[in-house]
This record gives structure tokens, sequence and C-alpha cells, in this order.
């Protein structure tokens, strides 16, 4: 099975999907992930790892798009039984934690937007 249909298939606790921002706050904060300022900004600790890690990028090198990624030292090919073995970890802890699920674009212009 694909990792894209296990995403719909292979979960047993479903997202929290489309969340506004005031219930992903008031999640945060009854949750301790952090606290309200008095101006109403949450405020978090994200300690010591901050920031992007380009180790842990993860793309499988497959026919529809191995021409069209820059692989080298930042993008790495993953072979796709690895993937595989990864994606069910993911799988197993998402099935013990709430989790969150947004739909996004990229781009203000719908005509030039990327979901």
């Amino acid at each position: 099975m694909s990792a894209a249909a296990s995403l719909q298939t292979g979960l047993k606790v479903s997202p929290l999907v489309n969340l506004s921002s005031a219930e992903l706050i008031e999640r945060a904060v009854k949750r301790a992930e952090g606290v309200l300022d008095k101006n109403g900004a949450l405020v978090v600790e994200t300690g010591a790892r901050t920031g992007r890690s380009p180790n842990d990028r993860f793309i499988v090198k497959e026919p529809s798009t191995e021409q069209d990624i820059d692989w080298g030292k930042v993008n790495k090919p993953f072979d796709a039984d690895k993937f595989d073995v990864l994606w069910k970890r993911v799988e197993d802890y998402l099935n013990t934690q709430e989790h969150f699920l947004s739909h996004l674009q990229v781009g203000a212009d719908p005509a030039h937007a990327l979901p």
C-alpha cells in the first residue's frame, strides 16, 4: 500500500482537521505547550532543536520524479522499503496521539497558488 493510501486508511485516530488559530491556541494552552502573554499571543519554549533539519528529509527516488530532483548532499535519495518502515512508525505514533491536519496553500493568488 502506498503511503498516500495508507494516510487515508491506516490511522485509527482521526486528525482534528482545519482548526482555527483560536482553537489551536486553546488546545496548546490546555496541553501546557505554551502560555498566553498579556497581549494574548501564544508563547512557547521551543527548546534546543529549532529550525529546519535538512538531514531529516526523506525523498523516495522513483521514476516519476527521479529526473526532477537535484540529488546531492541535501536531497539524498531514500529507499522505498525504508520509507515504508518509517511511515509505519509514524502511523503507530499518530495512533496514540491527538494530531492535526490543515489544508493549506502556498500563494495568495488562487490562479497561481499551490496546494
